[in-house]
């Protein structure tokens, strides 16, 4: 998979650009704050119609701008399709090959991207709520269709949250509370079963990834592990009763207490929690673990390996594993859009092409 020309206009602080990346390794080099992050979201929202930044599309729209107007142009195993996404303050427009998408689904499955950001390397120990997040979107690349479901559900728990503050406000008609939640507990659990499984099954499908890379990068006796923890039971009915048992407490808080935004995905160093007992570095080459095994599935389910964003990563990385990073990306990676506050940093000199990034301007 190949960007072949990367169009942006309006977004963040970056001025327009039309770039024509090289086939494997592009290098952005400048300091902070320069727009080399902006960059990487401009493409990663193209591909994706999300941020790796923000839950708000609209945010990447350019301060005293009104639009932002994102385009790439992408070969996949031969076949070249153009994704565009204009943004404005309240709207969103999409086109595939000049031509408005309906349904949306079918912008997704053939510009895979993935994104490591050096906050995915205090992951294990930081919020579940962000590793849900980092989870999501890898499930997302694996399963297009699975945003949609996330979507469906979110708006379900707002809806269910809403029942129970028009109850706690003594709002609610008598009588309507429980034919109210009837409804929205059949819809949450119907959707958060399906949310757990297809964690659950991309989970174990890059688990063994995990390890076999952990071991390579860490060079040590102990086991990477990683685990999804649902709060929901597995089934309709044991779920429903679940909600049921636990109505009081939701009634209470006017939240509700199970379901995949309770979950969480764990990180264990052989059968202890990582975040509680591995060392900074032993959590870094899990995080990179994860990240460089997820290459390996995508490109093994997609067939072809995705692009691959990586935002000032080695700057946070020791040598040794930062020196095993480069290492795989010059045998397994495909085409790489890399940032760095300094050339020196990435390890890699064969078919690698650099930009310097001043004041949201590219340059070669």
């Amino acid at each position: 998979m190949r960007v072949g020309v990367l169009a942006v206009d309006g977004a963040r602080n970056l001025a327009p650009l039309r770039l024509e990346p090289r086939e494997r390794f592009n290098v952005f080099v400048g300091d902070n704050g320069q727009g080399k992050t902006n960059l990487l979201e401009a493409l990663y929202a193209v591909a994706t119609l999300r941020s790796f930044r923000t839950s708000r599309l609209a945010d990447l729209v350019a301060f005293a701008r009104t639009e932002a107007k994102l385009g790439a142009r992408v070969t996949k195993l031969g076949t070249t399709h153009l994704y565009e996404l204009e943004l404005a303050h309240g709207s969103r427009r999409v086109r595939l090959d000049d031509k408005a998408v309906r349904p949306l689904a079918r912008y997704f499955g053939e510009f895979n991207v993935v994104v490591f950001t050096p906050e995915d390397l205090g992951l294990a120990r930081g919020a579940p709520s962000d590793r849900r997040r980092f989870l999501d979107r890898a499930v997302f690349n694996a399963r297009p269709e699975y945003l949609a479901t996330v979507q469906d559900y979110e708006k379900v728990l707002k809806q269910r949250a809403s029942v129970l503050r028009m109850n706690a406000q003594g709002t609610l008609a008598a009588g309507k509370l429980d034919e109210l939640l009837a409804v929205y507990d059949r819809q949450l659990v119907e959707l958060g079963i399906a949310i757990a499984r297809a964690r659950v099954a991309y989970v174990e499908s890059i688990a063994g990834e995990v390890a076999s890379a952990f071991d390579t990068i860490a060079r040590t006796p102990h086991r990477a592990v990683v685990r999804y923890h649902a709060t929901l039971a597995a089934t309709v009915d044991d779920a429903l009763a679940q909600l049921r048992a636990g109505r009081a407490r939701d009634l209470a808080t006017q939240s509700t207490h199970v379901g995949p935004h309770r979950d969480d995905l764990v990180f264990l160093l052989d059968d202890r929690e990582a975040g509680a007992f591995a060392s900074q570095g032993q959590l870094r080459a899990i995080m990179l673990a994860w990240k460089t095994a997820e290459l390996v599935v995508l490109e093994r389910d997609r067939g072809d390996a995705p692009i691959l964003l990586l935002d000032d990563v080695s700057s946070e990385l020791d040598p040794s594993r930062n020196e095993y990073l480069f290492e795989h990306l010059a045998k397994r990676a495909g085409q790489c859009f890399i940032t760095t506050t300094h050339a020196s940093h990435v390890l890699m000199r064969a078919e690698r092409a650099d930009y310097r990034v001043e004041n949201g301007r590219i340059l070669e």
